[in-house]
């Protein structure tokens, strides 16, 4: 029984991680550069259907990754290899993994949810011709661009850290 929890524990946290970082990719590297090209009307509808759901979405699968992730650490045995941090290369790389995957949770939350909020707030105003608005708009996708790029770097360092674990 406890061979099956442990499965099924790291089953869950492997594929709410691809599902997460793979989500993220995704978003960045197909959905908003085909949002992007669609024109003004059309893209805010699309927009305001996608953006709330997609970032609930991504925003859940961190939360079961991370929580299935602790978990796997505890149901795998592994949990006593943590106190030699400084020289077992699991504990490292499970550390600073989890450290990542944390700080791009906390990326979601702290700076994607309220700029995709203050995005679809801004478009009925920009689209109506209210330049401030349509400026604040430029900031606000700069500000999700530089975020994504920040998430690109992070993504790919917590797959490398996993892999790393995976193999120690």
């Amino acid at each position: 029984m406890d061979e099956l929890f442990r499965l099924l524990v790291q089953f869950l946290h492997v594929l709410s991680g691809i599902l997460w970082i793979g989500g993220g990719f995704y978003t960045l590297f197909v959905q908003a550069p085909a949002l992007l090209a669609v024109p003004g009307p059309a893209r805010g509808a699309a927009l305001a259907q996608i953006a709330p759901r997609q970032v609930s979405y991504l925003l859940r699968l961190g939360e079961i990754t991370i929580a299935t992730g602790v978990l796997n650490v505890f149901a795998s045995g592994k949990a006593g290899l943590l106190q030699s941090l400084g020289t077992s290369r699991w504990a490292i790389a499970i550390v600073f993994g989890g450290a990542l995957a944390v700080i791009l949770l906390g990326l979601g939350h702290a700076v994607i949810k309220p700029s995709v909020e203050k995005l679809l707030a801004l478009g009925p105003r920009a689209a109506s011709g209210d330049p401030a608005a349509g400026f604040e708009m430029a900031g606000v996708m700069d500000r999700l661009k530089r975020v994504g790029q920040a998430q690109i770097v992070l993504g790919l360092a917590i797959i490398a850290a996993m892999v790393t674990a995976r193999l120690s």
